[in-house]
């Protein structure tokens, strides 16, 4: 833990393209989601929808430093150095489906991830070079973060309550917000499309990442829609996922 903190010192920082790509992301992010909140019902009100735009900046934002700081700190602990990169064509798409949908149509993919070989700290590892089990691993933290945020965001939203009641998450609050966002956040990054974390699990090991992104489908989907938290199901989701995969890809193959 000593030396995760000293690295952590040292290393963990943003660099202005970074900085710039995580303030684009969040921006277009930002407006896509708030895209249908510019007034109550179908009437338009400039300051209702300027306050929405900037609560929807606030909760991106935070859920982009999470993400992208889960994946640095781990990367530094394994001896790389980690540095995100903003998926520009993905964000454009993002707002051609906004308006052509009317908002309906949410496509949040923010970017992926870079490693740099930190050879002086790759000691006790495998240190000759990148390896695609390393990028996975890496990348799986950015989405899994996010369904932790949302947890911990849940657990606030209801109070304190450990196991919250089965309820839908109302999403007109800016806590139900900022919980349905990580976890579709979680969700679309976890795409296979590089170069958003998903492609990176997935061609580190397609059985993990079925069991991985059956998990984060399963939680998203009894949190959002049901308001049931049950993690003997979102494991047995992340088995039946595993489970398909094999059958289909690598008993196949």
């Amino acid at each position: 833990m000593s030396d995760l903190i000293d690295k952590t010192k040292r290393y963990f920082t943003f660099n202005q393209e970074e900085i710039k790509g995580i303030l684009g992301s969040t921006l277009i992010i930002a407006f896509i989601i708030s895209f249908k909140l510019w007034g109550p019902g179908d009437e338009f009100n400039f300051a209702y929808g300027l306050k929405n735009l900037f609560n929807s900046i606030l909760i991106v934002l935070l859920s982009i430093l999470v993400h992208i700081s889960a994946q640095k700190i781990c990367g530094l602990h394994i001896g790389f150095k980690v540095e995100f990169r903003t998926f520009w064509p993905g964000l454009l798409i993002a707002l051609v489906l906004c308006f052509v949908s009317r908002g309906a149509i949410w496509f949040l993919v923010p970017g992926g991830i870079v490693l740099y070989h930190m050879a002086k700290h790759r000691l006790g590892f495998f240190r000759y070079g990148l390896n695609y089990w390393s990028l996975g691993m890496i990348s799986a933290i950015g989405p899994l973060s996010n369904v932790v945020l949302a947890a911990l965001l849940a657990v606030i939203a209801y109070g304190g309550v450990i196991i919250p009641p089965m309820t839908p998450i109302a999403t007109t609050t800016l806590i139900g917000r900022a919980i349905s966002l990580n976890l579709w956040l979680a969700i679309f990054t976890m795409l296979p499309i590089p170069p958003l974390d998903g492609s990176n699990v997935f061609f580190a090991s397609r059985l993990l990442y079925a069991f991985a992104f059956g998990c984060i489908v399963g939680y998203a989907m009894l949190v959002l829609f049901l308001g049931f938290y049950s993690l003997i199901f979102v494991i047995l989701m992340g088995i039946i996922f595993w489970f398909i995969t094999y059958q289909v890809m690598e008993r196949a193959g």
